[in-house]
């Protein structure tokens, strides 16, 4: 099963705390290229600033979305730490 957002990612890393984070990221989402490819600073200062335009175009996100993504990622980042 694949996170729907944030929050459904947190219920389901609380729901089988021996699972790796990643698993409930779907494998075509940004969430989890970020997973794969970034880091908690990075992530971080994402989360600071202005959603990557370029990113957006390419996952084809809103704002909202490209937000969501990368909070879900750093999420699963933080857990795995």
């Amino acid at each position: 099963m694949y996170a729907r957002d944030h929050d459904h990612l947190l219920d389901l890393m609380r729901e089988h705390p021996d699972a790796t984070p990643s698993t409930f990221l779907a494998d075509s989402s940004y969430a989890s290229w970020l997973y794969d490819h970034s880091d908690l600073r990075r992530l971080k200062s994402a989360m600071q600033g202005d959603p990557d335009p370029e990113a957006m175009d390419r996952w084809d996100l809103s704002p909202g979305l490209w937000r969501e993504q990368v909070a879900m990622a750093l999420l699963a980042l933080t857990r795995k730490a």
